[in-house]
C-alpha cells in the first residue's frame, strides 16, 4: 500500500490506495487531519482501475472537502 502525505492549507492529507481483490479494483483512502494532529475527516473516492488514478482521487477529494467545493466530491449528486 502506498502513502502520501500532502501539506494543504492548513490541513495534512493522508492519502492511501487499497486493492480490493473481490473488485479488482483500487479505493482511494483519505484523511484529513488538522494542525493538532485530529482527524477531522475520512472518505474515500470512486474506485478506479489503477493504483496512481485511486491517489489522485484521493488528494482531488480531501482538497475539494477543504475548499469546501462539495460538487467535486463523489457522494454529491450531479
Amino acid at each position: 500500500m502506498n502513502v502520501d502525505n500532502v501539506d494543504y492549507k492548513g490541513y495534512r492529507i493522508v492519502a492511501s490506495a487499497e486493492h480490493d481483490d473481490t473488485a479488482g479494483l483500487w479505493n482511494g483512502r483519505y484523511r484529513i487531519v488538522d494542525k493538532e494532529g485530529i482527524v477531522v475527516y475520512e472518505s474515500f473516492a470512486m474506485p478506479v482501475d489503477e493504483e496512481s488514478k485511486a491517489l489522485e482521487a484521493a488528494h482531488a477529494e480531501a482538497k475539494a472537502w477543504i475548499d469546501s467545493d462539495t460538487a467535486k466530491l463523489s457522494g454529491s449528486p450531479d
